[in-house]
C-alpha cells in the first residue's frame, strides 16, 4: 500500500469531520445516563458506561461518547450534546471532534446493536440545573441519544450567555 492509499483510508475511517463554515448552524443532542446499573450482560447501560468516561478524564484522556443513530441527523464539530441526569442537572458539551465507529472503544463492544455510532469528542462545558433545564423547554424524559428540536435556540442561548 503506498503513502496516498494509507493517507485516504485514515482519512475515510479516522480522522475527525470539520465544519465547513462557521456559518452553519450548530445543532444540540441529547443523551441520557441512567439512574441505576443495567443487570443484563450485553446490554447497553450509560451509568457504566459514564462513569468509565469519568475515569478516562480523572486519567487524563479524553472524554468521549456514541453519537445518534445513524437514521438520525448527524453531530458535527461545534454542535452540542447535552449529557441529561434525570432531575439532577444536564451537563452541556461543545463536540470537538467526530469520529468514525471504528473509533469505538473496546469496552464499548458490549453495546450490542450501537456500533454503527459515530464517536464524539466532548470538550468545554456548562451545567445547567434541573429547574432551568425545564424553564429552557428541555426534555423532562429522556429514553435515547438524538436531536433537541424545540428548546434548542434557548439551549444555544444559554451556551453563548
Amino acid at each position: 500500500m503506498n503513502t496516498q492509499t494509507i493517507y485516504k483510508e485514515w482519512k475515510l475511517n479516522y480522522a475527525p469531520t470539520q465544519r465547513k463554515t462557521k456559518k452553519e448552524p450548530v445543532n444540540v443532542f441529547i443523551t441520557p445516563i441512567a439512574q441505576k446499573y443495567k443487570d443484563v450482560l450485553g446490554t447497553p447501560c450509560s451509568r457504566r458506561d459514564w462513569e468509565e468516561q469519568m475515569e478516562r478524564v480523572a486519567d487524563g484522556k479524553q472524554l468521549m461518547w456514541d453519537g445518534p443513530s445513524q437514521r438520525l441527523s448527524q453531530p458535527e464539530v461545534g454542535d452540542l450534546m447535552a449529557v441529561w441526569n434525570h432531575r439532577h442537572i444536564v451537563t452541556l458539551y461543545e463536540i470537538t471532534h467526530v469520529l468514525n465507529p471504528k473509533n469505538r472503544l473496546e469496552s464499548w463492544a458490549a453495546n450490542i446493536g450501537q456500533s454503527d455510532r459515530c464517536v464524539v469528542y466532548l470538550g468545554a462545558s456548562k451545567v445547567v440545573d434541573w429547574d432551568d433545564w425545564i424553564s429552557l423547554g428541555g426534555h423532562s424524559r429522556c429514553m435515547g441519544t438524538g436531536p433537541v428540536v424545540g428548546a434548542r435556540n434557548r439551549i444555544l442561548d444559554l451556551w453563548d450567555a
